[in-house]
């Protein structure tokens, strides 16, 4: 890993944005619905970065038009329309917090994947992976506002955000990062585009007070914090960053707290400090190991 300082602190700014993007994700839904809010915001996160495509020198029109990448970012688009539905969805029937919670749970999805795709942890790894669990555990079954729907709406979204960090991991470091970036927020718009106008006529926010809240959604949480995380991936190991990531749980419930007066209980504040443990034991030295590492030592 390259400067774990500016890694693990990147990670934790981008659970901070993803954390109180729940806010404008749940203002939304008083004026549309979810794939239309997502289309919206996802559009308006491309839209950010398009500038910043065009002024850049690096960007080539070889990078910018390369089919790998292209294939690419429709892949990973289809995978952040999937959490996001899901995500969104889940909000019209629980609270922030249950909803930031739960998609957390990819911390324990993507060591799980990971396990069969090669990845070798030691044991202290998986105790804080499981400490961390235990802590989303207080967080959202102390919750006295819990909907059997919304949670299992959100879990789903969980699997397809695991699997959008995998997928980061593996493939994010072959191609320019940035115009990964726009093909993954322009497929996805695309993709919640699609699927809005097959349910719902309405798409285009009608109002400035429709339209705010997708555009700070789409400016801070796609365009910036989406970008960071294509960035941050190629050098970050997935199980580790997924651990710290999953501390959206943790600023989505102050998100939730300090905008709804969604109530905290004593639990859920435990089970926030056993988040933060879990994420301490996982980032001690000699955490992962590979597999060539595993079947060398059990050769000796």
């Amino acid at each position: 890993m390259k400067n774990p300082i500016l890694i693990n602190g990147t990670l934790l700014l981008i659970a901070f944005i993803w954390g109180f993007g729940f806010v404008p994700q749940r203002m939304g839904l008083e004026y549309l619905d979810a794939n239309a809010f997502n289309a919206t915001r996802f559009a308006l996160g491309a839209l950010t970065l398009l500038p910043v495509l065009l002024l850049l020198k690096s960007v080539t029109k070889a990078a910018a038009f390369n089919l790998p990448t292209l294939m690419l970012g429709v892949g990973l688009g289809f995978l952040l329309f999937g959490g996001a539905y899901f995500q969104q969805t889940s909000l019209e029937y629980t609270t922030v917090a249950n909803v930031a919670f739960i998609t957390g749970l990819y911390v324990i999805i993507v060591p799980t994947i990971g396990y069969f795709l090669g990845h070798r942890y030691r044991a202290i790894v998986w105790i804080g992976g499981f400490i961390a669990i235990g802590g989303l555990y207080l967080m959202t079954g102390s919750s006295s506002e819990i909907s059997l729907r919304g949670d299992l709406l959100a879990l789903v979204g969980a699997v397809f955000w695991a699997l959008h960090i995998l997928a980061l991991a593996r493939k994010a470091g072959a191609h320019n990062q940035l115009v990964l970036a726009f093909y993954q927020f322009m497929f996805c718009a695309l993709f919640s585009a699609v699927f809005s106008l097959l349910a719902e006529p309405k798409l285009i926010p009608d109002s400035f007070a429709a339209w705010q809240w997708p555009l700070i959604n789409g400016v801070f949480v796609v365009g910036i914090a989406y970008t960071l995380q294509v960035w941050v991936m190629d050098h970050a190991e997935p199980f580790l960053a997924s651990l710290i990531l999953a501390l959206e749980a943790v600023f989505g419930a102050l998100a939730g707290y300090l905008v709804f007066s969604e109530r905290l209980v004593e639990a859920a504040m435990m089970g926030a400090v056993m988040m933060l443990v879990g994420c301490i034991l996982a980032q001690l030295p000699g955490s992962e190991t590979s597999i060539e590492d595993s079947v060398a030592a059990e050769t000796d």
